[in-house]
C-alpha cells in the first residue's frame, strides 16, 4: 500500500507522545491524598502540548509531501491534470504571474494557460506546501485538501475544538505567553488520554483520505485515468 509508510512513521511520533503519558500516569498515580501534584507534573503536562502539536504537524508535513511526490512520479502531462489539481501543478507560474512587472504580466499569463494544455509532463515542488503548514487548526484539514484538490474530509465539530485547543496552548506555551505549569494545571492523565486517542484516530482517517485519493487517480482527468 502506498501510505503503509507514512502510517510507520506517524506511528513512530506516536509511540514518543504515549511514552510521556504513560510517565505523566505514573506520576499522578505516585500523588496520594492529602499530597499536592508537584509542579514539575504541571510543567510537564503543559510540556506535552508541545509534543503532541509537533506530532500533527509531522503528520501533515509528511502526508503532503508523500502525496505530491508519488503523484509527481507518474509523470502526468500537463493537460491530463484534473482541473483541481492545478493549484500545486501551477503554483510556480502563479507566483510569477504574483511576482511580474505589469509589463510581463499578459505575457505570463498566456504562458500558463499555454502550459495548461501542454503535453509536456507536469513538474512541481513536492516540499512547497509545507512552508503554508504553521498551526495546524481544525480547519487546516479542509484548507489542505482543497488545495490539492481532494474532496471534503469529514471531521467533526467536537475534534475540530480539540484541535483548535491543541494548538492555542501549544501557542501559550511555546511563544512564552504563560507558563507551561499553568497550562497543565487543568488536565489530568485522562483528559489528555482522550485528546490524543482521539488526534490519532482523526490523523489515521486522514491519511486514508489521501491514501484513497491517490489510488481512485482524482488528481487526473476521468476520461485519461487508465493511461496511468
Amino acid at each position: 500500500m502506498p501510505y503503509n509508510l507514512i502510517r510507520t512513521e506517524v506511528g513512530s511520533r506516536f509511540l514518543e507522545v504515549n511514552n510521556l503519558l504513560s510517565s505523566i500516569k505514573s506520576s499522578e498515580e505516585s500523588i496520594l491524598p492529602p499530597m499536592l501534584p508537584p509542579v514539575e507534573n504541571k510543567i510537564v503536562k503543559g510540556l506535552f502540548y508541545v509534543l503532541l502539536y509537533a506530532s500533527i504537524e509531522y503528520t501533515f508535513s509528511k502526508l503532503t509531501t508523500h502525496t505530491l511526490t508519488i503523484i509527481k512520479n507518474n509523470n502526468i502531462r500537463y493537460l491530463d491534470l484534473n482541473n483541481k489539481f492545478y493549484t500545486v501543478a501551477l503554483a510556480s507560474n502563479l507566483q510569477s504571474i504574483k511576482d511580474c512587472t505589469p509589463k510581463a504580466f499578459l505575457d505570463k499569463s498566456a504562458d500558463l494557460f499555454i502550459l495548461l494544455e501542454s503535453t509536456d509532463v507536469s513538474s512541481y515542488s513536492e516540499t512547497f506546501i509545507n512552508q503554508y503548514l504553521k498551526n495546524i487548526w481544525g480547519k487546516s484539514f479542509n484548507q489542505l485538501t482543497k488545495t490539492i484538490g481532494i474532496s471534503p474530509f469529514v471531521i467533526t465539530p467536537r475534534e475540530l475544538t480539540i484541535f483548535d485547543e491543541i494548538v492555542e496552548n501549544r501557542n501559550i506555551v511555546a511563544h512564552g505567553r504563560d507558563f507551561a505549569q499553568n497550562i497543565g494545571s487543568s488536565p489530568n492523565y485522562t483528559d489528555l488520554k482522550v485528546k490524543v486517542d482521539i488526534v490519532f484516530d482523526v490523523l489515521s482517517r486522514f491519511i486514508d483520505h489521501f491514501e484513497n485519493f491517490y489510488v481512485t487517480k482524482e488528481f487526473i482527468k476521468p476520461h485519461m485515468r487508465t493511461a496511468y
